[in-house]
């Protein structure tokens, strides 16, 4: 009984010190503008060098909208609002999300990834010329490959080498699920390759 009041004690002693190493911290102050937000789980979110940024999120009806945010909010940007992108019927209820962006020479664009519900990686790009483009009819996008991702994961990463116009996505495969595995597109179409 002893040891457990004195690890209680300890524990307290250790949270006051900790609360006290974080210093001044700054409240966000609840504005007279607010814009509801409500996503159901993960949201994923890409910045242009302008500041002009998008965020991902699963709302309420199960898909996948956009949000617009002009500019970082400390820099006066505001929410502008969301609208449906992906619907429901494409998407795995609570799914983990990931979202780059590239404003350069060899790419511009944004390409986003999420699960299907049959647990297949998917994913949508868009394009300054061609706009939106996804589902599982989209032939240049990762969804087509049918790479199947382990019931439960919430693993999901993407990332850019953009000078090279290459794309990596970190997921959980259905097929290697005690490691992370990765698709890759190195210029030349997607391969599949895990952790060694």
């Amino acid at each position: 009984m002893f040891f457990i009041q004195l690890f209680t004690v300890l524990y307290v002693l250790t949270a006051v010190r900790a609360s006290a190493l974080l210093g001044s911290s700054t409240a966000v102050v609840p504005s007279p503008n607010l814009v509801p937000v409500a996503p159901l789980g993960n949201v994923a979110a890409v910045q242009i060098t302008t500041g002009d940024t998008r965020v991902y999120f699963q709302d309420s009806t199960g898909g996948i909208v956009q949000g617009r945010v002009t500019e970082p909010f400390l820099s006066g940007g505001t929410y502008t609002g969301s609208a449906p992108l992906i619907p429901a019927s494409e998407v795995l209820p609570y799914t983990p999300i990931a979202a780059i962006t590239a404003n350069t020479a060899t790419y511009t664009g944004i390409r986003i990834y999420f699960l299907s519900r049959e647990n297949v990686l998917s994913e949508y790009i868009w394009t300054p010329t061609a706009g939106y483009s996804g589902g599982p009819n989209c032939t240049a996008c990762l969804t087509t490959q049918g790479i199947v991702v382990q019931n439960g994961s919430e693993v999901l990463y993407a990332m850019a080498n953009t000078a090279f116009n290459q794309f990596r996505v970190g997921f959980v495969s259905a097929g290697q699920p005690t490691t992370i595995s990765e698709a890759e597109n190195l210029g030349g179409g997607w391969g599949v390759a895990a952790y060694a």
